[in-house]
């Protein structure tokens, strides 16, 4: 009896076991589903359109000292004897790079639009800023104790200049990205303007803290991590070397305030600026609205010159 009574209390032990272990898969898989895809409609790709070619590409990062990725996606007709801008695309925290693909399927998009003739055909690029892989990591996309992030991004950029048909000057490079990406993608191209000539910042943020990788961070390199402190060390720089930059945020971001601050301080450095507050906060919400216009920017600032800006940002009024 009392064998029984073991056995029969371990019998439900292991079911109850068995539920917790598929309830929390099943969590997991509904948590999945959602940051994957957050409740958006699928875009289609439209009659007569091509699809293009996703590539995960690993390589040796120096910068990282091992072996790394990133993601590519080849516009459609690609052709290794082509000419091709390339359109970085940094991404936030939580997150990882196939967030562009598979919540607001950019590679689509890009389709859709080259073949309605409203974009050139670019290469796509996805680097990696996760710290060991993790999707709630967050790397700021900067050089620190915990990985040199930064300079990676600068080999993503040679390796994909040596693989693929690029056009490998800074007038036919965009770098762009959400949030943290924004961040870094804004810090990355006033330390490397020789890399970029063009950036977009979707909801970034200009000032860093002792916080995250940078806890231990002294006042140098605060400073040089803070794109509105860090843009006033330029000098002539961004003149002699042309940026053009859009800036967009929510009207109800807890960053929206820094905007205005810093497309003032590159305007007035020489850097073309234009920036704008939408409706909206900080997600996806937001983004996913105006990635077609992203896409078509990109596309139109590798066909434009770069020259220097007139000192003063333009601000768009949302339509």
């Amino acid at each position: 009896t009392v064998r029984r009574g073991v056995a029969a209390r371990l019998g439900v032990a292991v079911v109850a076991l068995t539920l917790a272990i598929t309830g929390l898969a099943g969590a997991y898989s509904y948590w999945e589903s959602y940051y994957q895809h957050r409740g958006f409609k699928a875009v289609a790709l439209v009659k007569g359109a091509q699809r293009g070619r996703l590539l995960r590409v690993r390589f040796r990062s120096a910068a990282l000292r091992r072996s790394s990725d990133y993601l590519a996606y080849l516009p459609p007709g690609y052709h290794p004897g082509g000419h091709y801008p390339v359109y970085y695309l940094l991404h936030g925290s939580p997150g990882r790079p196939s967030v562009y693909l598979a919540i607001v399927s950019l590679g689509i998009r890009m389709d859709n639009l080259i073949s309605r003739h409203r974009m050139r055909p670019m290469i796509l690029v996805f680097p990696d800023g996760r710290i060991g892989g993790s999707v709630f990591s967050d790397s700021e996309w900067a050089n620190t104790p915990a990985g040199h992030y930064e300079s990676y991004v600068l080999d993503v950029v040679d390796d994909v200049d040596h693989r693929f048909a690029t056009i490998p000057d800074r007038g036919h490079r965009v770098i762009a990205g959400f949030s943290a990406g924004a961040y870094g993608a804004t810090n990355i191209t006033l330390h490397h303007p020789a890399v970029f000539g063009s950036l977009q910042s979707w909801s970034g943020y200009y000032r860093q803290a002792r916080t995250g990788v940078f806890a231990r961070a002294g006042r140098a390199q605060l400073a040089y991590n803070s794109p509105l402190e860090y843009v006033r060390t330029v000098g002539a720089r961004l003149a002699t070397e042309p940026v053009r930059a859009f800036l967009f945020t929510g009207r109800d971001d807890n960053a929206s305030p820094q905007i205005a601050p810093m497309a003032r301080a590159l305007a007035a450095r020489g850097a073309q600026v234009s920036y704008a507050l939408y409706r909206g906060g900080h997600d996806w919400q937001l983004w996913a609205s105006h990635v077609n216009q992203m896409l078509i920017l990109a596309s139109r600032d590798t066909t434009v010159p770069l020259t220097r800006g007139t000192g003063r940002a333009r601000t768009l009024t949302p339509g």
